[in-house]
Parts: structure tokens; C-alpha cells; sequence
């Protein structure tokens, strides 16, 4: 049984005749028909922008329906996940003994591009939804890697009020499945514990085993030396969460009813700009038809007719959106407050000085401190299944004291100032650290310094080989000294 389950029972949660399967039918059913639930759903639609203006709708046939969306919601989200992910972190372990060095490289095989991408991936959905998870696995090579679960598929039991290690969870999701009629969707349920993973079938309101699977199965399968194949199972589920705050709150709660404000705003200033015309035509004893022909005679032959003392007056229409222009601009300056971000189409942004920079992203940097709490949470628990991973594989032990995994923020900076300021640190700082500070600097410039600097040594061996350093002097001074 697993540990959250006696966990209710100590504290008399559970009454006595309710088992297991019976709490996970209960907690299926809650999920599915749960406003957040619905939430996730429309937050993921909001960043594919597609909004709530889609189901605007006009009570006059004639009238123009302009549907504007912006895409605003897609644009705080990856600017939020390109500040705190988009440049490599830096991992670091230990010092440069040869077995921390033997460590330092498992750890990278990692932590490599491949991870990234995930991680990223894994940030933006923690975004949008405020909460995703990572699912650790064993690829078809033998690798140790992490892939991504979106966050309305996941109900996890926690072992504990503290709600930090994951003792177990259901992972639910649709799936395709094809039939003599064509293809259908079934919602397929996996429940991970320690014991392994049990697949069902949501039918009716209830879970039905899989009959694809044969009871319980493993976390993994590996195989031996002798070819033989082992089920194993972690002691831990391996499910990392990934939190974009402590609440787990979508950022789409934060910036909803703004960004609906704005594309309402925006796309009723579009209708009244395609249905208020630029001339009214006032007609005098119009002598033509109908005024689908005073139309089609204006625009043909520049001339229209009329009886006895007719003529045609024309008006000026006034067209008037300062109104609604002024709203949108307040709305977009709220937004960006609200949601904690930098408008980049801030006037003032690029001239900004460093000192200014700095306090234009104090909001960005706020959030990104409780985001990027939540994603070092993860990476700890994440570290758990790397180093026995490691221990599994090389028998070598992992210090936690000595890894250290550190964000690279993406942050804009004055890189004049900057320059300026590396080039004040010149005897304060040592060569590499001012240099890391430079806005150009990347990890090719110390390979390709390392380059010039031996092409340098080549050149100066050569330059003394030929007789032109002090270590050898060139032979006829030799000579003339031998000569006094």
C-alpha cells in the first residue's frame, strides 16, 4: 500500500470500507470535471492565441465583427521562460581531483543539450499553468533522460502535509485508438507508486484494467551481462515538479481579464472604423432607381442625375477613436504591470542606462526569483535519480554539498557601461572573471584565446629559433666578443 494511502488512514481521512482504487476514481472523476482543470486547458489555448474574442458576435447582420487577437499571452510567457532559460546554466561540481572529475562528467551527460530543450519545455508549460512535471526514464541507449508531462495530466499524493516528494500519481490522458469504424479517443489512466505502474481505462466513471498490460509493471527493464532482462523499480516515483509559484497559479489568472480588455477594445475601434463611411450623400430628387445605381453612376461615369432643382450634398463623417485609442494604451500599460514584464515597446527602453535597465526589470526579476525557486526545488529532486544513477552505473558517490546548478539570466543590458565598467576591473579582478562580464563574451572566446595564445608561443619559438630572441644570440656578435 502506498504511503499517502496509510497516511489518510493514521489520520482517519479515509473511512473504512473505501480502498485504493476507490480514492483514485473519486480524485479521476474531481480532476476531469474541475474549473481548474478547464483552466489549464484555456490557458494552453491562450498561448496557441486562441482567445475569447473568437466567440464575439455582433446583433446587427451589417455590422463589421472584427475578432483582433494579439498574442499577448504568448509573448509575457516566452518572455518570462527566455529570461530564466534561454542561456545555458552553469553546472558545477567540485574541484578538479580526478574523481570528482570522473563525477563532473556523468552529471553533464546529463545536463546536456538535450535536457535543456526538456527543461525549457518543462518551464513554459509551469508557466502557462503554473505547474508541469518531469517524468524520468531510461531511453533505448541506456541514457538516464527527462520528458516532459503537461500539468492538467497529473494528479499527484503527496506522503506528507509538507508536500514536497511525490509519493505517487496519476497520470491521465487521451489517446487514439483505432477500430473496424475509424479512429476514437479513450482516456487512458496510469497510476506510479513505488510498486510499479498500473494501466487502465477511464469507462463510465470508473477505472477498468488495461488489458494490454499484464498486472503491475515496472518502473523500468534493463539488461545484464548474460543477456538476462530485470524489472526495476525506483524507490522513488520519478516525477519531478516543476512550480511556477508556490501556489501553483496560472499566470493566466493574473493577466486574463486584461488581455480580454484589450483585444475587445482593439477589435470594436476596428468596427467602428470599417462601418462609419468617410462621406454621407444627401440626395435631392434623385432621379435614378435606387441608390445601389447613385453608387454604381458615381463610381463609373463621376456624374448622377436628378430632377428640378436636385443635387447631392455630401457630409463629413467624424470619426473619432481617441477614446478607445487611450483605453488600449492604458489596458497595455496595466498588462504589463499585472503580468510582472517588460514592454518592449517602451520608447524610453533603448536609451535606458545600465542603472535604469536594472530597475525597468525589478518585476521581471521578482517573479523570475519565485520561479526560478521552484526550478531549483526540482533540479534537487531531480539529482536524487542522477546520483544513484551514477552510483548504479560506477559505484562512484556523489557529494550534493559540492553540485551546484546556477541560472544564466537573459538580462538586457547598456553594453557600453558594461565595457567600460570590465575595463575599470583590470587589477581588482582576474583576467577570465572580466571577461565573463563582457555583453560578447561566450564559452568559445576562452578555446579560441587558449589558440592564439599557443599560436603566439609557436611564433615566438620560431622568432628565437632564427636568431632574433636573447636566449640565442645571433652568431657574429658571438664572435666578436670571443675576439675582445
Amino acid at each position: 500500500m502506498a504511503k499517502w494511502f496509510d497516511w489518510l488512514k493514521e489520520r482517519m481521512l479515509i473511512a473504512l470500507d473505501v480502498d485504493e482504487k476507490s480514492i483514485l476514481e473519486i480524485e479521476v472523476n474531481r480532476h476531469l470535471g474541475s474549473e481548474r482543470y478547464k483552466l489549464l486547458h484555456k490557458a494552453n489555448e491562450y498561448y496557441r492565441n486562441h482567445t475569447d474574442i473568437e466567440r464575439k458576435m455582433q446583433d446587427v447582420s451589417w455590422k463589421s465583427n472584427s475578432r483582433l487577437r494579439l498574442g499577448l499571452f504568448r509573448k509575457l510567457v516566452d518572455q518570462k521562460v527566455g529570461y530564466l532559460l534561454s542561456k545555458a546554466p552553469s553546472v558545477m561540481y567540485g574541484d578538479d581531483s580526478e574523481e570528482e572529475l570522473k563525477v563532473k562528467e556523468f552529471i553533464d551527460e546529463f545536463f546536456d543539450e538535450h535536457f535543456l530543450r526538456n527543461l525549457k519545455s518543462v518551464g513554459r508549460d509551469a508557466v502557462i499553468k503554473g505547474v508541469s512535471y518531469g517524468l524520468v526514464y531510461y531511453d533505448e541507449e541506456g541514457s538516464l533522460r527527462m520528458t516532459k508531462i503537461p500539468g492538467e495530466q497529473v494528479i499527484p499524493f503527496y506522503a506528507d502535509e509538507r508536500r514536497e516528494v511525490v509519493d505517487a500519481f496519476l497520470r491521465i490522458y487521451n489517446q487514439e485508438v483505432y477500430t473496424l469504424l475509424g479512429k476514437k479517443q479513450e482516456i487512458h489512466v496510469e497510476y506510479w507508486n513505488t510498486e510499479g505502474i498500473t494501466y487502465y481505462k477511464w469507462e463510465s466513471g470508473h477505472l477498468q484494467s488495461n488489458k494490454a498490460y499484464d498486472g503491475i509493471q515496472p518502473h523500468f527493464r534493463y539488461m545484464d551481462e548474460t543477456g538476462q532482462v530485470h524489472n526495476y523499480n525506483w524507490e522513488r516515483v520519478p516525477l519531478i515538479v516543476f512550480k511556477y509559484n508556490e501556489n501553483e497559479q496560472s499566470f493566466l489568472d493574473q493577466v486574463k481579464s486584461i488581455i480580454d480588455n484589450l483585444e475587445l477594445q482593439a477589435s470594436v475601434n476596428a468596427d467602428l472604423l470599417a462601418d462609419i463611411p468617410k462621406f454621407i450623400y444627401v440626395l435631392k430628387e434623385y432621379g435614378g432607381e435606387n441608390l445601389e445605381q447613385f453608387l454604381n453612376n458615381l463610381n463609373k461615369y463621376k456624374m448622377i442625375k436628378v430632377h428640378g432643382n436636385g443635387g447631392v450634398d455630401k457630409l463629413q463623417a467624424d470619426i473619432n477613436t481617441e477614446a478607445v485609442e487611450s483605453e488600449i494604451a492604458r489596458s497595455r500599460k496595466m498588462l504589463y504591470e499585472a503580468g510582472r514584464a517588460i514592454d518592449t515597446q517602451d520608447e524610453n527602453l533603448g536609451n535606458a542606462s545600465g542603472q535604469a535597465l536594472k530597475w525597468r526589470f525589478t518585476d521581471l526579476d521578482l517573479d523570475a526569483n519565485d520561479f526560478e525557486n521552484g526550478l531549483q526545488s526540482a533540479i534537487i529532486h531531480l539529482m536524487w535519480f542522477v546520483v544513484n544513477h551514477i552510483k548504479n552505473r560506477t559505484g562512484l558517490v556523489v557529494d550534493m554539498k559540492l553540485f551546484h546548478y546556477t541560472f544564466n539570466r537573459d538580462v538586457i543590458t547598456n553594453e557600453s557601461e558594461a565595457i567600460q565598467d570590465a575595463q575599470n576591473s583590470v587589477g581588482i579582478l582576474d583576467a577570465r572573471t572580466i571577461r565573463e562580464q563582457h555583453p560578447w563574451y561566450t564559452p568559445e572566446v576562452e578555446a579560441r584565446l587558449e589558440e592564439e595564445n599557443k599560436q603566439n608561443a609557436e611564433k615566438q619559438d620560431d622568432y628565437n629559433f632564427n636568431g632574433h630572441g636573447h636566449d640565442h644570440p645571433p652568431e657574429e656578435d658571438t664572435k666578436s666578443k670571443e675576439k675582445e
